[in-house]
């Protein structure tokens, strides 16, 4: 017999054999393909479907940026601090996911047939809403569905991503997330290719679909992932209970030291200059490219960013995140005039194709890989471990304040340039707004740089904190000081 013990991996109290961690990964890759698939559809269909009826440039901006982002900006830091305290016998993350996944996916059933039902209000009630047309009507309810939408949406966004450091061993951290992104990549892609080209026509069947496989999909890896045991929740700020204390807790330890708002800033540059990407449809229609078109260019964005995403993930690995972030922002700035020539050039549709094709395999794409080495390989790297949540909680509402602006600034906008020069000029004028938006996120992460190396840079960095009195700075344990005695054997994940 074989004296040789199976090599094991450890994720705080967890502790997995090869073949356990497989079975995890398989979970929660298949996890994320579904959960990103419903992430892909609904931002893709709904300014469509708003659009189709009558809503203008504003309203879309305002229902599908701006108050997701109240929302979460609201939610988001309240989720995320109560996840990383809480303690039950599945977790601290999982039970937040499961309790609103029905609901959700009710959301998402009705934003299959708002339209239809607002329709069918205004012929029964006419007495009622006479005064208003059907589109108005059909608009108020796919607008209020997805507001709800948002709102639970909000839950499973604020800690799903949290799960990974939870139950993933930090030395596997980097080529997770970079199978995570390629999946997520998959995902985009094959709706792209496959379904968008039916989206003016089969929006609903779309959407009814992507909620069922969401529902039994992402319902399924709930099911089958499970968490380890946490150490007792830190103590409130000068030791106090309540949530007056929570708040002092949270503003203290998350907004209290500027090296995290250099990263805070960034993040929320970042968002702001892809806040007009849901323009983007609009843009490319109005140079003359079809839906089956904008379907291919990006499936062919997500095979290569797919492709470079782990190229990236690996460098990021042995140089650090940080830098590779900042090459990135550097590139794009470096890159964005180059959008402007649909200005001064008006090709055939067939060529306009061909040039974003080759634009956006060679450059799009790795750029934008580069920069998504920010959320979350740097902030793995920069936030404290054991306060991951209500960290990134603070990065998002701080993020989702700048989405809210930005919503309304890019949506107004638009309807200064389309009333000035005519939609299409307008829309050509998107990369502008980024140009302007990286050269703020340039500025941030060479802060966050210059602060990442004076507390400690490649060799010593630790995490800094205030302390619970507010009398100073302390440095976070390392992960081994959060394990408690006793580990969970995981050589079957499934619960």
């Amino acid at each position: 017999m074989s004296n040789i013990v199976p090599r094991t991996y450890r994720a705080g109290t967890l502790t997995y054999t090869k073949g356990a961690l497989v079975i995890l990964f398989g979970w929660l890759l298949w996890g994320d393909f579904c959960f990103i698939l419903m992430e892909t559809v609904v931002p893709s269909l709904m300014p469509l479907k708003f659009k189709s009826l009558g809503a203008p440039n504003t309203i879309i901006a305002l229902v599908i940026t701006t108050i997701p982002g109240v929302i979460n900006a609201v939610l988001n830091p309240v989720i995320s601090f109560r996840s990383d305290r809480y303690r039950s016998r599945w977790g601290r993350r999982i039970p937040f996911i499961v309790v609103t996944l029905p609901f959700l996916v009710l959301c998402l059933v009705g934003l299959a047939f708002g339209d239809r039902i607002g329709f069918r209000l205004h012929g029964q009630f006419a007495g009622l809403l006479g005064r208003f047309s059907p589109n108005a009507v059909a608009i108020a309810i796919v607008g209020t569905v997805m507001a709800l939408f948002s709102f639970f949406n909000t839950f499973v966004n604020s800690v799903f991503w949290y799960l990974f450091n939870d139950v993933v061993p930090e030395h596997l951290l980097a080529r997770f997330m970079s199978w995570f992104r390629m999946v997520s990549m998959g995902a985009g892609g094959l709706y792209n290719l496959v379904l968008f080209k039916h989206a003016g026509t089969h929006s609903t069947e779309i959407l009814a679909g992507v909620g069922i496989l969401y529902f039994f999909g992402f319902g399924l890896m709930c099911l089958n992932v499970r968490e380890g045991e946490y150490p007792p929740a830190p103590e409130y700020a000068d030791g106090e209970v309540g949530i007056v204390a929570a708040i002092k807790t949270y503003c203290r330890e998350c907004l209290g030291l500027s090296h995290y708002w250099f990263a805070f800033l960034a993040s929320a540059g970042v968002a702001v200059a892809v806040s007009g990407s849901i323009f983007s449809i609009f843009f490319l229609q109005s140079i003359g490219l079809t839906l089956g078109m904008v379907g291919k260019l990006a499936f062919a964005g997500s095979v290569s960013g797919a492709i470079s995403i782990p190229i990236f993930g690996t460098l990021a690995d042995r140089i650090h995140p940080i830098r590779i972030v900042i090459a990135g922002v550097a590139l794009q700035i470096l890159t964005s005039p180059i959008y402007l020539e649909w200005l001064f050039w008006q090709p055939s549709p067939n060529v306009v194709f061909h040039v974003l094709l080759a634009s956006g395999i060679c450059l799009g794409a790795p750029i934008a890989a580069m920069i998504s080495m920010m959320d979350p390989p740097l902030f793995m790297r920069i936030f404290p471990r054991g306060r991951y949540g209500q960290f990134c909680s603070a990065n998002s509402m701080i993020r989702s304040v700048a989405t809210i602006v930005a919503g309304v600034l890019v949506g107004g906008y638009l309807d200064v340039l389309t009333a000035l020069f005519g939609p299409r000029t307008a829309y050509c004028c998107l990369p502008l707004w980024s140009l302007a938006s990286y050269a703020a996120v340039l500025f941030c992460m060479i802060r966050l740089y210059r602060s990442w190396k004076q507390h400690g840079g490649d060799e010593s960095y630790a995490p800094p904190i205030p302390s619970p009195s507010g009398s100073g700075i302390v440095v976070e344990p390392p992960v081994e000081a959060y394990e408690t005695d006793g580990n969970r054997d995981v050589s079957s994940p499934v619960s």
